[in-house]
């Protein structure tokens, strides 16, 4: 039986901190002969599980992943059936972008993967109210914004820089204290987690305009607000990661596989052949500071597995659904249990003709602003001629009918859209074990209480996934950490 492991203190939870940022630069780790070979199972088969299996393969140890469903991939999925033959939409984690996933990059050349360059995010056509905005004019018009309620300094900005790019103006002074994108705190800047987003904003001298548009919920005289509020540190520090690495807040140098993104996972899981067992799900884990065991279901029979080091590469809110015989210290519980994962639906629409084409419209890259279809692009773009294939996301639980109709209403252009089919794809519901898409923000006060707690070691138990990285980005979070955490079992 593993030996249990004693609680974490802060002091000692920062420690396990700078263990992680010393190898946090993933793309940067080289394989090498372990001293000895170890023994690692890894729970979990999406995208993180199967890099980090990967990684701690090709170093020698002996892996075997554990997948309670019948396939790998976890969030990444490409639609080809039903849609026209030749045809292909991502259901989820859909885009890459350069600069960034630098560790997602080395996999495309590893594979002899093809990255089609995506158009999604050019020729924007952007809603805000009633009225739709060309991104590339509208909204670097001074007189346009002037009218939208922007202020002088607010305008230059978005003038040179782009409206996407309005947060940095408030956000840069502050996000240049920090040097090290795996330590937030110790900058003088600690203080900020316990005030909004948008009070920072307010603070600074942020319009009306700004605050409605990038500010979100506010406090007020009655005191913090009750939900959904922004922790002002945690959104610099989200911006100070993302200038290390050359990013804008929103990328528009984005790609995709050709093909579909499944096409890489599906390169992992050949490579690692039958180390994988399918429709094995783990209902229990016991760990401690040299081994880690868990009890697994396997063609209705209960079994137990022991390792040198165990790697969960699911969900937060998942683990929920494991027992965990040895408890989590409190720092640990505490992260685990309040991190909340996105979750959406994939709207898949096959369109008869490109009928936006010489509509009175810039693109069909269309950003609504509207929950029913928050955004519309085309994909499989690559294939000449009819139909074409149009995405999105909407709601968890809203109809093909509905997102139909929503579609109709929000649609800028002046001819009615020619849809032959719409497809919602509710992951919630295909896929339970895989509808968290990626981290959501770090809300009020919550930065300072889960890092790093979040992504630390406990005993032998790593953790790696989308939600166990300091960026958001899915698939970039989840390579990153593989490969982080395949290099602390290496050297360990």
């Amino acid at each position: 039986m593993p030996t249990p492991s004693p609680g974490i203190s802060r002091r000692a939870a920062l420690t396990a901190g700078a263990m992680l940022m010393s190898a946090a630069a993933a793309g940067r780790l080289r394989a090498a002969p372990p001293s000895r070979p170890k023994r690692v199972i890894v729970v979990g088969g999406g995208i993180g599980g199967l890099s980090c299996a990967y990684e701690l393969m090709k170093r020698g140890h002996e892996v075997v992943l554990f997948e309670a469903s019948n396939r790998t991939g976890g969030h990444i999925k490409t639609m080809r059936d039903p849609l026209p033959a030749g045809h292909w939409s991502d259901l989820g984690a859909e885009l890459f972008t350069k600069p960034g996933y630098s560790v997602y990059w080395k996999y495309v050349k590893e594979f002899g993967l093809t990255a089609l360059h995506w158009p999604r995010r050019q020729d924007m056509y952007i809603r805000f109210g009633d009225r739709w905005y060309t991104e590339d004019h509208e909204l670097r018009d001074a007189s346009i914004l002037r009218g939208m309620g922007f202020n002088a300094r607010e305008i230059a900005y978005m003038v040179e820089h782009g409206w996407s790019e309005l947060p940095r103006l408030y956000l840069a002074p502050y996000a240049a204290k920090i040097t090290d994108e795996y330590q937030p705190f110790g900058v003088g800047l600690d203080h900020l987690d316990r005030i909004t987003y948008g009070d920072l904003m307010a603070k600074d001298g942020a319009s009306g305009a700004a605050l409605r548009q990038f500010g979100g919920p506010r406090s007020t005289a009655d005191g913090p607000p009750e939900g959904g509020a922004v922790s002002a540190q945690g959104r610099i520090w989200t911006d100070a990661i993302q200038r290390h690495r050359g990013m804008a807040i929103v990328s528009r140098n984005v790609y995709h596989l050709k093909g579909g993104n499944q096409l890489m996972v599906d390169a992992f899981a050949a490579r690692l052949g039958d180390r994988i067992r399918r429709d094995c799900p783990v209902s229990a884990i016991e760990y401690g500071e040299q081994a880690a065991q868990v009890e697994y279901t396997s063609r209705g029979k209960t079994e137990r597995l022991q390792a040198d080091h165990l790697v969960l590469a699911i969900s937060p809110p998942l683990l929920g659904g494991i027992t965990i015989k040895t408890p989590w210290p409190a720092a640990k519980a505490l992260a685990l249990g309040n991190i909340r994962m996105d979750t959406y639906s994939r709207v898949v629409m096959v369109a008869k003709t490109p009928f936006w084409e010489g509509d009175d419209i810039p693109s069909i890259n269309l950003l609504t602003r509207d929950s029913r279809l928050p955004f519309v692009c085309e994909t499989s773009e690559d294939l000449p001629g009819n139909p074409r294939i149009l995405m999105g996301e909407t709601r968890p639980t809203q109809t093909p009918e509905a997102t139909e109709a929503a579609f109709a209403l929000l649609y800028p252009g002046k001819r009615r859209p020619e849809i032959l089919q719409t497809y919602v794809y509710q992951w919630w519901k295909e896929h339970p074990t895989c509808a968290g898409c990626q981290r959501a923000p770090f809300q009020l006060g919550q930065l300072t209480q889960m890092w790093p707690h979040l992504i630390a070691p406990v005993g032998r138990v790593h953790f790696v996934g989308s939600a166990y990285d300091n960026w958001v980005g899915g698939q970039d979070a989840a390579t990153r950490s593989a490969n982080r955490v395949a290099g602390m079992i290496d050297s360990a």
